[in-house]
């Protein structure tokens, strides 16, 4: 029976060294050469992406999302992910309720939509959704700032998590930041990448191009068009 004990014992241990290793060293290193990149187009978007990240998009997806709240649905989304600690999703979210455009909002002498508040109350929805995430644990916003991404005025924020595992010493950390950026008069663009601390640096380049070459099909000309029906 010891012997048996004995066997589960290194059997284990070589399986939790197994995991630390697949955990945490493939995926450290970021797509460098251009023809490790490609263009991808699901739904509304296309995008230039490394091709070592796998593309999730579709019905399935947008019902996983969660809920943002009463007043705001999320339109479309599209995720890059490369293992559970590195990707990017990019989220398109508006108002349940279609809002009074300004013109007709004055004509009719009700108060016009906002898209500023509707952009901070969409991006601190988003914030709260990561944050109350049971998979992200010790979640905190480490720093927000305003960003401005083609001439388009935005906010950022970084943040901090861990993801748990029972073993203490084996919960992973995780750093990332959530830009919100208009995308029409009545859409807001989500942008929310992450990855290990130690790589934070190297991909944070590669997301800087993956939002430099988003372009999002839409009816009317936008700051992310140029691929327009």
């Amino acid at each position: 029976m010891l012997i048996v004990y004995r066997i589960f014992w290194i059997v284990g241990l070589i399986a939790l060294v197994a995991e630390m290793v697949i955990l945490a060293n493939p995926r450290q290193v970021a797509p460098q050469r251009a023809s490790d990149w490609e263009i991808r187009e699901q739904g509304r978007f296309r995008v230039r992406a490394p091709k070592r990240f796998r593309v999730e998009r579709g019905l399935s997806l947008l019902m996983s999302l969660p809920d943002f709240g009463e007043d705001v649905e999320v339109v479309d989304a599209f995720v890059l992910q490369r293992g559970q600690r590195t990707g990017m999703q990019i989220v398109i979210t508006a108002p349940k309720q279609a809002p009074l455009l300004p013109q007709l909002g004055q004509l009719q002498g009700a108060p016009s939509f906002n898209i500023s508040q509707f952009m901070r109350r969409a991006h601190d929805r988003f914030l709260a959704i990561l944050r109350e995430d049971f998979r992200h644990a010790d979640f905190s916003e480490t720093k927000r700032t305003t960003v401005r991404i083609r001439g388009v005025q935005g906010i950022r924020s970084d943040y901090k998590y861990k993801i748990p595992h029972p073993v203490p010493f084996l919960s992973m950390p995780v750093q990332g930041y959530l830009i919100t950026l208009p995308l029409s008069p009545t859409e807001v663009i989500h942008f929310n990448a992450y990855c290990p601390p130690n790589s934070f640096g190297d991909y944070e380049r590669v997301y800087d191009q993956i939002i430099a070459t988003v372009e999002v099909r839409q009816a009317s000309q936008n700051p992310f068009g140029g691929w327009l029906r």
